[in-house]
Parts: structure tokens; C-alpha cells; sequence
């Protein structure tokens, strides 16, 4: 059994005895001090080894590869090879492609959407509505009652006009209720779109949750969508429906809870790309809405 330095003594010998001697293995995670991810090669392929950072995403991520990831078919996700409740970790069989860039080619970035929007639509079906209904309806308070800590640790970045407008926004989500419910991605955005050239495969479900499915769209609605609403015209066809009138605005004050948390988050991590998001959607918000 080897013991590669980029893969952790204590992670190395399961996974070996998963896989197989490890011929190669890379660290492949995240920019984030928090993301424990490996490429590993052996004689028997390539894989990725993941550590989740709490055991609320273990068991998010080991359930959705157990109830969802299954129905997207055939090399359109990883597969889970095997699991430890002990080390928190997965490994998964690794698929082609590269987390789809905003420099892709329009056709192709299209392309990509449409087929995301399908994968989209069978993973959200892996749990019915009537099933997901108490835990949407328990998201929908739980986005209602964080906003304020959101709002407090994020004042040195909004006025007090913006904040009164994010609240307002927020507070209209309860009376939108019942929303069509099912199985969440939780972090679908362009980075876990895999492209190929040809395919798209989705990955990351460590915040795969029930709830509202208007929810899944919101990263897309606040950072891609409005320089490219052809994209959000491609990933609809993919899911097979628009959004409902309710859902249209329930996109609206999901997006303004999210840029409370961006703007909160952000600023504290040094992370300008979530700050940014935060800042251009309250600013959107205030010109416009959220069309």
C-alpha cells in the first residue's frame, strides 16, 4: 500500500481499499480552507476522494447519490463507489469534462444549459412534492428568520433604504407558499457543470436538501442570467417549464435573501466574486426587480 503525500495518512489506507494501490493522486479541491478534495488514479481508473466539512453534508451528498444522482443517467454524474460515515468521505468515479467557463462559445454554453435543465428536472423528481412539502415549507421560515443576522453582519454594505427593501422582499416568501417542492441541487451554478464538448454532467451534492424548487435557480438568476438571458431561455427548455407566476416571485425574494448572505459572506472571507453577486443583485433589485 503506498501513502501519496497530497492524500492524508489517515484518509489513504480506505481508499486504497476502495480502489485499489493508488498510482497517482493530486489535491483537487476548492480555493476554500474548508474543501478536502483528491484525484486519485489507480489500475482500476480515475476517481475523486472527498472529505465533507461537517456530517450535515455527508449525509446530504451520500443521500443524494442514494435517492438522485442515479436517475441522471450514464456518465451525466459521478457515481458513488463507496462511502465512510467514520471519515466523512466519498469516493466517486470521475466523469469527463471541465466546469463550464463563461469564455465556452454561445452555442455550446447553450448547448450545456439545455442539457443541465434536463438533469435538472429528473433530479428534482426524485422526491414528489407531496413528500417535500413540510421541509420546503421549513426552508422558506428558516430563509425568513436568518435574514436579519444576514442583514446585521452585512450593514457596512448596504444602507439602510437597501436593507428596508431586501426585508421587504424577504417577507412577502410565507405568503408564496405552497411552492412546488422536491429535491434540491443547493449549489447549482456553472462551476459544477462539467463540459466535455459534447455533454454536460452535474456534481457537488453536499447541499443537495429538500425544498422549494424555485431555490435551485437563484446563483443562475443573479449571476449569469442577466448578461445572459439566452441561457435561462436554453435551461428552461432543458427542464421541460418555465417558472410559475409564483415562482417568478418567489425567485425574487430568494435572490434578495441570497444577497444578504453574499454580502454578509463575502466581505468576511475576502471572497470578491460572492461580494460582487451580492452587490450587483441589491443594486438590480432596486433598479429593476428580478426579470
Amino acid at each position: 500500500m503506498t501513502e501519496p503525500a497530497s492524500l492524508p495518512a489517515s484518509l489513504a489506507p480506505w481508499v486504497e481499499s476502495v480502489v485499489g494501490t493508488i498510482q497517482v493522486a493530486r489535491d483537487a479541491s476548492h480555493a476554500r480552507t474548508n474543501s478536502q478534495v483528491w484525484e486519485v488514479t489507480s489500475r482500476t481508473g480515475r476517481y475523486f476522494v472527498k472529505v465533507a466539512p461537517k456530517a450535515v453534508f455527508y449525509t446530504r451528498e451520500t443521500r443524494a447519490y442514494g435517492e438522485a444522482v442515479r436517475r441522471l443517467g450514464y456518465a451525466n454524474a459521478p457515481a458513488l463507489k463507496n462511502s465512510s460515515a467514520e471519515l466523512l468521505a466519498l469516493t466517486l468515479t470521475a466523469v469527463d469534462g471541465e466546469p463550464l467557463k463563461s469564455e465556452a462559445s454561445p452555442a455550446r454554453r447553450r448547448a450545456a444549459h439545455e442539457q443541465a435543465g434536463r438533469l435538472l428536472h429528473r433530479f428534482h423528481d426524485a422526491l414528489p412534492n407531496h413528500e417535500a412539502q413540510t421541509e420546503a415549507a421549513n426552508a422558506v421560515e428558516a430563509t425568513v428568520a436568518g435574514l436579519e443576522k444576514h442583514l446585521a453582519a452585512a450593514s457596512g454594505h448596504l444602507s439602510g433604504t437597501e436593507a428596508d427593501m431586501l426585508r421587504h422582499l424577504v417577507s412577502t416568501l410565507p405568503g408564496l407558499r405552497p411552492l412546488l417542492a422536491g429535491l434540491l441541487h443547493g449549489d447549482f451554478w456553472e462551476r459544477n457543470m462539467l463540459w466535455n464538448g459534447q455533454r454536460c454532467a452535474l456534481i457537488d451534492y453536499e447541499r443537495s436538501t429538500p425544498g422549494p424548487l424555485v431555490a435551485d435557480f437563484v446563483k443562475l438568476a443573479t449571476a449569469v442570467w442577466p448578461d445572459h438571458p439566452e441561457l435561462g431561455t436554453a435551461l428552461f427548455a432543458g427542464y421541460g417549464r418555465t417558472l410559475s407566476a409564483v415562482e417568478q416571485q418567489a425567485l425574487v425574494a430568494f435572490a434578495a435573501a441570497d444577497a444578504a448572505s453574499a454580502l454578509a459572506y463575502g466581505p468576511r472571507h475576502g471572497d470578491t466574486h460572492v461580494t460582487a453577486r451580492g452587490r450587483r443583485t441589491v443594486e438590480r433589485l432596486a433598479r429593476e426587480g428580478l426579470r
